[in-house]
């Protein structure tokens, strides 16, 4: 028999064996036990808390042979060819990979056709906020009104991506990350069952780094059984790369006491080792709340080493040497200059009642630039004619018009958007595709505007502003080149013609058009790509 990973082989299969949703399970028992089937529900949550096998479980209850109940036997037909997945009346559903109008057509006329020897037809869709707006569009009015034996059960790890209108129509349960000791728990039972050898210690961190997601603990519990035999917190640490508990102790101990010296040996020594530095980083900033909370450090050094390491674990994400990142947090921790000290409760409470004011001002301020905005939108608008679906066009219009599609983005309260464009500059449009060139030493702004909750509402106002739908794509400057740049060589290939004697008149425009170009040159910077002809 083929192998199986522990989170496959110690799924829950009945609602007796799910922990750490204790409120989703009882109310979904409570629900079949009296018949009350709702036609669509949505199970939201991080991944590995349960959804798809919550779901699953669920589509037992309904369809075994002594259903609905709430405690499938797991023995029928239906229950082992669900467990197994090679049920016909439980089709499960890739959102990612079945995303288009075309596939939810074909679901449309799958539903359609009844049950084979069971009450319901179960549509299991996961990561359903993948699917396209015309996707969710076509689906509307079947879930709103499927037929009776038809049950849809969405799966998201990020609901707030669902339409309202999708939103309306389910109903929604809310998974929660596991806590440390439900994750302990159920390892600890997997590991005797398994007869694993493991430390309670060792099964606290993997717990840890989990992040709360079962299946996240069950895949690291099975790469430590492959790599040592007694699973033990050093174990632990060697398979997951992180620093074993007493060198963060000693580079707590350094940076609070300014022994520089010694905590850039530590660091230097775990990159030699190839740890995570990150995971080390995270690590010293639980060790210094704990502190915190013990009474055991001094608040305010502890405060400032913990602010200053959350900046290097943000900038560590996209240095290409996160070592020069974590020493300069060091460095900065272990530096003669006084921490600041937090301020008092009056004084503090002033502060707050200043800021307090000067947001409310900002705010009138913002409601008269709102009003006003409008009309100076719709002059604007009117002014500006919509490029053709030439890309050579298009080029020139979007660059021409750049700053003007970034105060579009302010007005639709866009501001980090802006923010992160106002640092990269227009290339190139290319079909249905924007490009968009960042320095190298605006590697955050690209990364944060091609996330999906940048990318999306960028993408959206630049279509508009654009007259046709279009995609932003972000590349570094050294990565591309402009139309221009490509075009240089065929242009110097070309015959030059002989140039006509110029009157007195065509030489003072001439004079007139150079000054104006080099005056824009030393403004904007560039170089002259071609002159127009003279008459």
């Amino acid at each position: 028999m083929a192998y199986v990973s522990l989170y496959r082989k110690w799924r829950p299969q009945t609602f007796a064996d799910v922990v750490g949703q204790e409120s989703i399970v009882t109310t979904l028992k409570n629900s079949l036990e009296a018949g009350r089937i709702s036609h669509a529900y949505l199970f939201a949550g991080p991944r590995g808390t349960g959804k798809t096998t919550v779901a699953r479980i669920f589509a037992k209850g309904l369809n075994c042979e002594t259903g609905p109940t709430a405690a499938p036997c797991g023995t029928c037909g239906e229950c082992q060819a669900i467990a197994s997945g090679t049920s016909m009346n439980v089709v499960e559903i890739d959102g990612a990979s079945n995303r288009r109008i075309d596939d939810v057509r074909e679901l449309r006329g799958e539903v359609q056709f009844t049950p084979i020897n069971a009450r319901y037809k179960v549509y299991i869709i996961d990561e359903v906020h993948m699917l396209t707006t015309e996707a969710f569009n076509a689906l509307l009015k079947t879930l709103e009104e499927p037929p009776a034996h038809v049950v849809f059960i969405f799966a998201t790890t990020d609901p707030h991506k669902l339409p309202l209108t999708i939103l309306s129509r389910v109903q929604r349960y809310d998974f929660g990350r596991f806590s440390t000791a439900d994750v302990v728990s159920r390892l600890s039972t997997v590991a005797k069952l398994e007869e694993f050898s493991a430390q309670g210690e060792a099964l606290g961190l993997i717990a840890e780094h989990a992040g709360g997601s079962m299946r996240d603990a069950l895949s690291i519990l099975e790469k430590c059984a492959a790599f040592a035999e007694q699973i033990s917190v050093d174990a632990v640490a060697e398979v997951l790369g992180i620093a074993p508990a007493e060198q963060i102790e000693r580079f707590t101990k350094h940076v609070i006491e300014g022994s520089r010296s010694e905590a850039l040996q530590i660091i230097n020594h775990l990159y030699d080792q190839g740890k995570d530095l990150s995971q080390f980083a995270v690590g010293v900033m639980a060790r210094l709340r704990q502190g915190i909370l013990e009474g055991s450090l001094e608040d305010g050094k502890a405060i400032q080493a913990i602010e200053t390491l959350a900046a290097s674990v943000r900038d560590m994400r996209f240095s290409p040497d996160p070592r020069i990142v974590l020493e300069l947090a060091a460095l900065k921790i272990t530096s003669d200059v006084p921490v600041a000290a937090v301020p008092e409760g009056g004084k503090l409470e002033e502060q707050v009642r200043k800021l307090e004011q000067q947001v409310a001002a900002l705010q009138a301020q913002l409601a008269k630039e709102r009003k006003a905005a409008p009309t100076e939108e719709k002059r604007a608008a009117a002014k500006i004619k919509a490029p053709k679906t030439d890309d050579v066009e298009s080029t020139a219009f979007l660059i021409d018009n750049w700053l003007e599609f970034l105060s579009r983005l302010r007005s639709e309260r866009l501001m980090q958007c802006e923010a992160f464009l106002r640092e990269g500059s227009p290339v190139e449009v290319k079909g249905d595709q924007v490009i968009v060139a960042f320095p190298r030493d605006r590697g955050f702004h690209k990364a944060s505007i091609e996330q999906e909750d940048h990318r999306e509402p960028t993408q959206r106002v630049l279509s508009k502003f654009m007259g046709r739908q279009v995609r932003l794509e972000c590349v570094f400057q050294d990565e591309t080149e402009s139309p221009a740049e490509r075009g240089g060589e065929a242009k110097a290939e070309e015959q030059v013609q002989p140039a006509q004697p110029a009157s007195p008149q065509q030489e003072q425009g001439n004079s007139a058009s150079e000054d104006f170009l080099k005056a824009s040159m030393e403004m904007f910077g560039g170089r002259i790509i071609s002159k127009p002809k003279q008459n």
